[in-house]
């Protein structure tokens, strides 16, 4: 089940204000308006957003991770891997989940989505894998977001895209964060609504391997989505 505690969400919130600081500091900020913690409603469900930034250049969503240890993981792979000491700890795809909040701001400002630009930082920790390009260390953030050059936005695009970001609520309460983990714990404790797709969870029995017999709960949409639950 997936699990959400409050000294996982400050140790979140510690990271995304340290890209906050990074971004008033080494960002000029009448080239690149940044926004933070925006709760937005796409076509599908309400998502969170650590950091929106709106330039000329495009917008950057920026997905904060701060984990320690070492990290493993691909572009492709539906979950990466913390390593601390002996214990492995799995997470969501930071790519994915990022995909997701690239997808709603595209709905919600009515932008192509080609003009999203997607970056995940990580706030500690050591990668020992190529990562995708858009994948960096806190170190390298800035540099990265300067690093675009292409025109993608006209001046009166990017007005009313600041425009529409300045008009959500809650963007900057920490009680909004709160909330939404709320919600995520809900929609991943759910017997009945997969939470990945919103479908409906059906009872199965495992054929082979370990557990073998026992039964699950998984997602009716399988194989398009491989969601399952055990059942207690």
């Amino acid at each position: 089940m997936y699990q959400v505690s409050l000294q996982a969400l400050f140790k979140g919130w510690m990271g995304e204000l340290g890209t906050d600081i990074s971004q008033k500091l080494f960002l000029n900020s009448k080239e690149y308006h940044c926004f933070n913690n925006a709760l937005v409603k796409g076509s599908l469900k309400e998502t969170q957003i650590d950091h929106i930034i709106v330039s000329k250049y495009g917008l950057f969503v920026v997905e904060t991770k701060n984990k320690s240890g070492l990290i493993f993981g691909g572009a492709k792979e539906s979950h990466w891997t913390q390593v601390l000491s002996n214990k492995k700890v799995r997470f969501q795809n930071p790519l994915h989940q990022n995909f997701l909040h690239t997808k709603s701001l595209a709905d919600f400002l009515e932008i192509d989505h080609s003009k999203i630009h997607s970056v995940v930082i990580f706030w500690g920790g050591k990668f020992k894998n190529k990562m995708p390009q858009n994948v960096i260390k806190w170190q390298e953030y800035t540099g990265y977001i300067k690093s675009k050059k292409m025109i993608l936005l006209t001046d009166d695009e990017v007005d009313r895209i600041c425009s529409q970001l300045k008009n959500l609520k809650d963007e900057t309460s920490f009680l909004s964060g709160i909330r939404h983990a709320k919600s995520l714990q809900d929609r991943y404790s759910s017997t009945s609504i997969c939470p990945k797709c919103g479908g409906k969870l059906v009872e199965r029995i495992a054929h082979k391997g370990q557990k073998a017999d026992v039964k699950f709960l998984g997602c009716k949409n399988f194989p398009r989505c491989r969601y399952t639950k055990e059942l207690k």
